[in-house]
C-alpha cells in the first residue's frame, strides 16, 4: 500500500493540479484582457475557467468515489456535535469587510448575478482543489506536513494576481491573506473532515468582498489588521482543539 502511494507521487500530482488550476484562470484573464473587456468580462472570463476546473475534479473525485465522503462531502448534523460552532469565527470573518467598506450600491443587478455565481465557482473549486483533492492525496505525509504545504501553496498561487492588472501592494496582501486563510481552511477539515462549510465559506467571503465599496480605501489597513488578529486567535483556538481531538484519539486507542 505505501508503495503505491509513493508511485502515484501525491506531492507532484498536488503541485501539478494547483498550477493546472491558476494557469487556466490566467490564461483567461490573458484572453479576456487582450479583448479589452472590462472588469465585468475579465470575472466572467475567469468564472468560465473556474467552471471548466470544477467539472474536471467533480469527474475526478467521483471516479475515486461516487458518495464523495472521502473528499469531505459529508452530511452535516448539528444535533450530533459541536462541529458547527468551529464555524461561527468564518461567518465574522466573511462579514468584515462589507461592514467596514459598506456594499457598492452602483452594482446592478446582472452585477451581482454575476458576481454570485463567480464566487460560487470559485469557493467550489478551490476548496475541491485544495481542502479536498490534495488533503486526500497528502493523507500518507500526515497532517502537519499537509496543513503547511497546502497553506503556502494556496498563497503563492495567489500571486497570479498580478497578471489581472492590480498592483504590487494589492497583490503581496492577497498572497499573506490567502495564506492565513488556507490555514485556517486546512485546520478546519482536519478537525471537523467536513468540506461543504469550507465552500459556503469560500463563497461568502469572495461574493461579500467583491460587494463590497472599493472606494473606501482608508479602511482597507484597519480591515487587514482586523482580519489578522482574527486568524490568529481563531488559527490558535483550531490548533489546541485538534491537539485535544488527537488526543482524546489516542487514548481511546491505547484503552482499547
Amino acid at each position: 500500500m505505501k508503495s503505491n502511494e509513493k508511485k502515484g507521487r501525491p506531492l507532484l500530482f498536488s503541485i501539478m493540479l494547483g498550477i493546472a488550476l491558476t494557469l487556466l484562470v490566467v490564461v483567461a484573464s490573458t484572453v479576456a484582457t487582450i479583448l479589452e473587456l472590462n472588469d465585468t468580462g475579465i470575472m466572467i472570463a475567469q468564472g468560465v475557467a473556474f467552471f471548466i476546473m470544477a467539472v474536471i475534479v467533480t469527474v475526478y473525485m467521483m471516479k475515486r468515489d461516487r458518495s464523495l465522503e472521502q473528499f469531505g462531502f459529508k452530511k452535516l448534523d448539528g444535533r450530533r456535535e459541536r462541529k458547527a460552532l468551529y464555524y461561527i469565527p468564518l461567518l465574522i470573518i466573511a462579514l468584515i469587510q462589507p461592514l467596514f467598506g459598506g456594499f457598492n450600491l452602483e452594482l446592478s443587478l446582472t452585477e451581482v448575478c454575476i458576481i454570485v455565481i463567480f464566487s460560487l465557482f470559485v469557493g467550489y473549486t478551490e476548496e475541491s482543489v485544495f481542502r479536498g483533492i490534495i488533503k486526500e492525496r497528502l493523507q500518507i505525509k500526515g497532517p502537519v506536513f499537509y496543513i503547511v504545504f497546502s497553506s503556502i501553496f494556496f498563497g503563492i498561487l495567489h500571486m497570479a494576481n498580478a497578471f489581472n492588472g492590480e498592483d504590487i501592494l494589492q497583490t503581496v496582501s492577497q498572497v499573506i491573506n490567502a495564506f492565513l486563510i488556507g490555514i485556517i481552511l486546512a485546520l478546519l477539515i482536519e478537525l471537523t473532515q467536513n468540506i461543504i462549510p469550507l465552500i459556503a465559506f469560500h463563497f461568502l467571503y469572495d461574493a461579500l468582498a467583491l460587494m463590497t465599496n472599493p472606494d473606501n480605501v482608508d479602511k482597507e489597513l484597519l480591515v487587514l489588521f482586523i482580519l489578522n488578529i482574527l486568524y490568529l486567535v481563531y488559527g490558535i483556538y483550531l490548533v489546541y482543539a485538534l491537539m485535544r481531538k488527537r488526543k482524546v484519539a489516542n487514548t481511546w486507542q491505547g484503552l482499547n
